[in-house]
């Protein structure tokens, strides 16, 4: 009885098989980091707003629960040394370390890396719970997506999305509406 012998089969693959497999995930990955660096500077962006609108709500807890006005005002803002701070008494500069000694809470530019803040802020909240001034501000990613952090006469925030800027990734937030007509 002469058998013959059948090649063995090979159970794997070829280096050209795994090499062009990695090439193929790379070209994907390549086209795929765009959009994930998208993604987290919208993410971050959100968080950076959430965070203003936060302490915006916090101080006007505080104010009411203490009997005593607060502030929160921003310094350098447009730089990349931005902060903003939440105070006791106007004038208190977020920007000294550490703040001066007049800030209940500092949160600084690194806090929120790759985010702007465009403009200047300050917000006195009183301790009945309303609002000195209506006020606004809005963040910036180095993506060009914005949002707006608006704090009303009656002391509540909000976070919306500048009629200019794309909802893109912000669907969640509306639109703001002309003049900051937020109650």
């Amino acid at each position: 009885m002469n058998r013959r012998r059948r090649p063995a089969r090979s159970r794997g693959l070829t280096l050209l098989e795994v090499l062009a497999g990695l090439a193929v995930l790379a070209v994907l990955a390549t086209m795929a980091m765009p959009s994930l660096s998208g993604l987290m500077q919208g993410h971050r962006l959100a968080a950076a707003a959430e965070a203003l609108a936060g302490d915006l709500r916090e101080a006007r807890f505080e104010a009411v629960r203490s009997g005593e006005p607060l502030h929160l005002q921003s310094q350098q803002p447009g730089a990349k040394a931005w902060c903003w701070s939440i105070a006791r008494q106007p004038g208190c500069d977020c920007a000294t370390t550490p703040a001066a000694g007049c800030s209940l809470k500092t949160v600084r530019a690194s806090d929120h890396p790759g985010i702007a803040l465009l403009g200047p802020l300050q917000a006195r909240l009183e301790p009945q719970g309303q609002a000195g001034q209506v006020a606004s501000a809005e963040l910036a990613s180095a993506q060009g997506q914005r949002l707006r952090v608006e704090l009303a006469a009656l002391g509540r925030s909000r976070i919306c999305v500048p009629e200019q800027a794309d909802r893109a990734g912000h669907a969640r937030y509306p639109h703001c509406q002309a003049g900051n007509t937020y109650r």
